[in-house]
């Protein structure tokens, strides 16, 4: 599937963006410190331990619009706050 093929999100998240990330029961507020440019792969920074992850997580959006952390596959939920 194409990326002109995704359902719609909105915005693909950007580097600074400030999101709630969800993982493995877990929530926490997050950084998109590195974006690709259509927003599919990301790296969330954050001061916690969450799945395994030691404050940086990266991430990869699957074809169905949601988002899972690369290493482990675990989904992931981020929600953009403002």
């Amino acid at each position: 599937m194409s990326d002109d093929q995704l359902p719609p999100i909105g915005r693909p998240y950007q580097r600074g963006d400030f999101v709630q990330l969800t993982c493995a029961g877990r929530t926490v507020q997050a950084m998109i410190t590195m974006a690709s440019p259509n927003g599919r792969s990301l790296v969330a920074m954050f001061e916690a331990l969450v799945d395994g992850h030691a404050g940086v997580m990266p991430l990869s959006q699957l074809d169905d619009g949601s988002f899972v952390a690369l290493i482990t596959g675990t989904p992931v939920t981020l929600v953009r706050l403002p």
